[in-house]
Formats: structure tokens, C-alpha cells, sequence
């Protein structure tokens, strides 16, 4: 596979064999913060700020942002907690290089590590962290159940694991969702970045993701108690919070 991702036709595929997508969003890396605020209209960084409201972090506390990208929930983190260490885990290095560029702009690189690294393997020791997050990468992971069972692993007892992501738009109410996404997304995803896939995969991503009982039934089956969800935007976006107990 070449470094500029897969082709066109390979959108079904790439949605079968999520190990690849690392390579797609080394792709789109240098757009990326841009087309998630066109494209979400700005209320992405609305999203992300409730994120980090919703972890309630306390002082001193360790947080690992998992599927970090950019490193947008990182910086959030830095800026509204006094948590003691913030790590953001990613495994695209273009995305990874981006997130440090924002960091030293930001005078954050002290606050936040970013590493290059594996959901599916976090190269982190058991009981490590008290909050664990990862926003819009759940569904990217090939295997979500290995992915929750990792976090959970290294969450401390008591810790909390968010999750947020898109809610696949099932149902009448949801047409112009649906509408959205499958039209306007990928033809603006493809005239900013040069790249369409990217926006054509996220549909397909987002259509065959998991609603809130999946979700909740992920998070029991890991003993995660305590299960919450919000809903935002209409719906659109989900905000799941468990505790490891």
C-alpha cells in the first residue's frame, strides 16, 4: 500500500481490515484539525470540552487519551485539569508529528507525552492510569472488544473509561444525518484534503458502529459498572462514561 492510503474502491475494505487505517490518516494528517472543524460546523471542540468535563478529573490524577490524533483531547486536558500526567497514544505517526507541532505551540510539551503506539496492545503496566478516553477512535480499532479490555487493564480500580463517538443514524429522524454523511462529507472531505477515502471510509465506519446497548453491553462484559450515556447534537454524538470496578 502505497503512503497515500488506500484507493478509492478500497473503502469497503478498509472498513473490513481496520489495521490499515493508520495509514489513511497519516494521509490526511496536515487537514485533519481543519476538516474536523468545517465539517462539524466547530462544535467538535464543544464535543471534546464536554469529554474532558465529563472525566472529572481530579488533581493529580494520570489520563491516557487513547486514538489520540492531533492531540486534541490532550491539549484539553492540560488546559481544564490539574491532572499529573497526561499520555496520548496514537498509532499514526503523521498525526503523532501534528500533535507535538500543536504542543510546543501551546508551551503544553511538558504537560502531555504523545507515543506512537498500539490500542490493541498498550505498552503500558496494569493499573496505570485513573482515566482512560479515547474520542471518534473507537470504531477504528479492528477488534473493540480487545481494544476496551486493554483500557480497562491499565485503568486503576475506581478509574474511569470515556468513550466518545458518532451514534450510527438509525431511523426516520435521522435522514438528514444520513443525508449529510453520505453526500456533502466526503465531497468536502475530498476538495480540502485531496482525499476523499478518508470521508467515504468515516460513513462506513460510522454506519456500522455500535449504538448505546452495544456500547453498554461492551462496557459490563468488561466490568465496567456504572454505565452513563449522553446524548449530543441531537443524538448524533454519544459520551459513554464507566467505572472500573
Amino acid at each position: 500500500m502505497s503512503a497515500r492510503g488506500p484507493q478509492r474502491d478500497g473503502v469497503d475494505d478498509l472498513v473490513r481490515d481496520k489495521s490499515r487505517t493508520p495509514a489513511m490518516f497519516d494521509a490526511i494528517a496536515r487537514r485533519y484539525d481543519l476538516l474536523n472543524h468545517l465539517l462539524s460546523f466547530n462544535i467538535d471542540r464543544r464535543w471534546r470540552r464536554e469529554l474532558v468535563n465529563f472525566a472529572g478529573v481530579r488533581e493529580g490524577e494520570r489520563v491516557l487519551d487513547v486514538a489520540t490524533g492531533t492531540a486534541d483531547v490532550a491539549i484539553e486536558f492540560a488546559k481544564r485539569t490539574g491532572a499529573g500526567a497526561i499520555v496520548g497514544l496514537d498509532p499514526s505517526a503523521g498525526m503523532i508529528a501534528v500533535g507535538r507541532e500543536k504542543l510546543a505551540r501551546a508551551s503544553l510539551a511538558d504537560r502531555v507525552t504523545l507515543v506512537d503506539g498500539d490500542a490493541l496492545a498498550l505498552p503500558f503496566d496494569d493499573a496505570s492510569f485513573d482515566v482512560v478516553t479515547i474520542a471518534f477512535g473507537l470504531r477504528n480499532l479492528p477488534d473493540y472488544r480487545r481494544g476496551v479490555a486493554e483500557m480497562t487493564r491499565v485503568l486503576r480500580t475506581g478509574g474511569r473509561l470515556l468513550v466518545l463517538d458518532f451514534a450510527p443514524p438509525r431511523g426516520a429522524r435521522f435522514m438528514v444525518q444520513r443525508a449529510y454523511f453520505s453526500t456533502l462529507l466526503p465531497f468536502a472531505g475530498k476538495a480540502v484534503s485531496g482525499y476523499g477515502g478518508a470521508y467515504r471510509y468515516l460513513v462506513a465506519s460510522i454506519r456500522d458502529f455500535m449504538d448505546e446497548g452495544g456500547v453498554r453491553d461492551l462496557f459490563g462484559s468488561h466490568g465496567l459498572a456504572g454505565f452513563e450515556a449522553r446524548h449530543m447534537t441531537g443524538g448524533i454524538v454519544m459520551l459513554y462514561r464507566g467505572v472500573k470496578s
